[in-house]
């Protein structure tokens, strides 16, 4: 199986837009897609960080990319199928606070620091699972 590269991501990432907006449901839909087509999630991570990045400087918002928030979704989507939620939308119905855009705030007090955003910063309220 060949790695996945940032084309594989960007095809991925089009196919979960819906309606062209890209909001949270489609972040994780573009995530649960992402570990769908990966060997691992240490490769869903590192091409969902390349995705994302590369989308948000194309938008012109460089600054809107998150690193440590892209990672937690995809460990936490990642420990979600490992728990045996079959698709995006059965770990929604199991688990809805996956809807919620500010679960990462239940984990760290300082998810707005610039070292947050640029880089992985472990939880400082309570770990990941």
């Amino acid at each position: 199986m060949r790695a996945l590269d940032l084309a594989d991501g960007l095809r991925i990432l089009d196919g979960t837009k819906g309606d062209g907006r890209f909001g949270h449901e489609q972040h994780l839909r573009f995530g649960w897609a992402l570990l769908d087509e990966s060997s691992d999630c240490k490769e869903a991570e590192h091409v969902a960080a390349m995705t994302i990045r590369h989308a948000a400087e194309l938008g012109g918002n460089p600054d809107k990319y998150h690193y440590t928030v892209t990672m937690f979704w995809i460990r936490v989507l990642d420990h979600l199928r490992a728990e045996g939620a079959t698709t995006i939308d059965d770990a929604i119905e199991r688990y809805p606070m996956l809807e919620d855009p500010r679960l990462p705030d239940r984990h760290w007090s300082n998810i707005n620091d610039v070292a947050a955003k640029r880089g992985w910063v472990e939880p400082d309220l309570v770990p990941l699972p």
